[in-house]
């Protein structure tokens, strides 16, 4: 199909549900708006006009604040290994300071 005919074709209508599905997918999981649209087959500009219309943030800032929370729950997640870790040397230090007290009473 030839540019010239392309132009006299309508543009693709997408349902409610098609559009809302994409806005989640960009939204509630997380994934880069450009990822989301090259997937569905859409335009960038079109999912953008969608985000939009549904008062989402922008997708630079939608991106940008999953990234952040991504990064976010991956620091939540180091933080409580690690206080397992302390948890586990502290009980280990414990146990240690009882033994040295049993071992050096005569």
């Amino acid at each position: 199909m030839s540019t010239k005919e392309r132009k006299h074709l309508a543009p693709p209508r997408y349902d409610e549900a098609f559009k809302a599905g994409a806005v989640r997918m960009v939204t509630e999981q997380g994934r880069p708006s450009r990822e989301v649209a090259a997937e569905l087959g859409i335009c960038i500009d079109t999912l953008r006009s969608w985000l939009k219309a549904a008062g989402a943030p922008s997708p630079g800032q939608a991106d940008r604040q999953n990234r952040d929370a991504r990064r976010l729950r991956e620091l939540e997640a180091e933080i409580r290994a690690l206080r397992k870790k302390l948890e586990e040397k502290d009980g280990v230090i414990d146990i240690l300071k009882k033994s040295v007290g049993i071992l050096s009473k005569p």
